[in-house]
């Protein structure tokens, strides 16, 4: 209870809560400015469509609305594609052919400094992702692709005719949602063991603190717990904002869902209290657990969907919690439960919290 009283007493008292408070209202903008920026953007885009199939004319109408779309002709000078432009996409041959037999064809894109085409490529690359979806629940059968693409709606493709007795849900933008939330997440409970450790080891006050029967590895554990207890709190909000953003994908999974945000938020307290008594100083801390955020980030599926990355990144990523959270809310999106997913991150938070435990016999705190 003396240590559970002393971690109150400091959110309360010193930066532990406002930090927390200023990460969540950050995520939350960041999150909503992400998803509206995609109905406002505007661009001048060029596009060599080497293709000229269904899937091809689909995606040049999809382009349309972030801008006046120019089809360039083909020539041998691709390099002076970008003039007048702001971004060029280049639409490989056989795209069409190659998506109807469920391969991922790669999409070609240049664009001006300064333009938003990062953002603009996402959101194609998103637009393909619901385009699989329908192909695959097409059979691959582009006969019966146009059919069923007419029954799009906002929020998904819904397909309760015959041959197809299910309901296709266009998943592709909850996941990327999910995936910033990954990001979020491991921003803010990455620094708060890190941050409390630091600040104590800055007072001097380990000698007082650690007097028999308390040692560090229980002083650890309780700011384990302590922020565990937040990060529930901090799951719930982010599940409630979920819900009201994309219902009908988020309520449906609510308790998988959950498990995977939990099993997550372990992990990135394992990983914070492990840097905390790891670092030796308030500036170690800071500039390992922004490797590790941005890290997991780039390599786990938080900025850019699983299915783009390259093989390269995803081997890294699979050292890190956020690939396995976001691998884990794609197959609960495929129907499957992330047995997987929730495996490797319990394993992970026990391994990491058994290191902490082991450094902590090596090098106390107070040395």
């Amino acid at each position: 209870m003396v240590l559970f009283r002393h971690v109150a007493k400091r959110m309360l008292r010193k930066k532990g809560l406002w930090v927390f408070t200023f990460v969540a209202m950050f995520g939350f903008a960041l999150v909503l400015s992400f998803f509206n920026s995609t109905s406002t953007l505007s661009a001048s885009i060029g596009i060599l469509d080497r293709d000229g199939g269904i899937l091809a004319e689909r995606l040049i109408a999809e382009a349309e609305r972030f801008g006046p779309v120019t089809r360039i002709e083909t020539t041998a000078e691709e390099d002076t594609f970008l003039e007048g432009q702001d971004i060029v996409l280049v639409i490989p041959e056989r795209f069409t052919e190659a998506m109807f037999q469920g391969k991922t064809p790669k999409l070609a894109f240049s664009a001006t400094e300064g333009s938003d085409a990062a953002l603009i490529e996402q959101a194609l690359n998103a637009h393909l992702s619901r385009e699989r979806q329908l192909v695959i629940a097409s059979g691959y059968d582009e006969t019966d692709f146009p059919t069923l693409a007419e029954r799009e709606t906002e929020r998904g493709y819904t397909i309760s005719s015959e041959p197809f007795q299910e309901s296709v849900t266009t998943t592709a933008r909850t996941q990327a949602f999910l995936g910033l939330l990954s990001f979020v997440m491991m921003s803010a409970f990455l620094q708060f063991i890190p941050l409390f450790v630091a600040d104590d080891r800055d007072e001097l006050i380990y000698a007082r603190l650690f007097a028999a029967p308390i040692t560090p590895r229980r002083y650890v554990g309780s700011l384990a717990l302590s922020f565990f207890a937040v990060g529930l709190f901090y799951v719930l909000m982010l599940l409630a904002f979920s819900s009201v953003l994309y219902a009908d994908d988020i309520i449906e999974h609510l308790p998988v869902l959950s498990l995977l945000f939990i099993t997550y938020l372990g992990s990135c307290l394992a990983i914070g209290a492990l840097i905390a008594v790891a670092a030796s100083n308030r500036e170690k801390a800071n500039i390992w657990q922004i490797s590790v955020t941005m890290a997991a980030a780039i390599t786990g599926g938080a900025f850019i969907a699983l299915t783009w990355l390259p093989d390269s990144l995803k081997v890294v990523g699979r050292l890190l919690p956020t690939y396995w959270f976001n691998a884990g809310v794609a197959d609960m999106y495929a129907g499957r439960f992330p047995l997987l997913s929730l495996t490797v991150l319990v394993v992970m938070t026990l391994v990491l919290f058994a290191v902490t435990v082991l450094f902590l016999k090596r090098k106390p705190l107070t040395t």
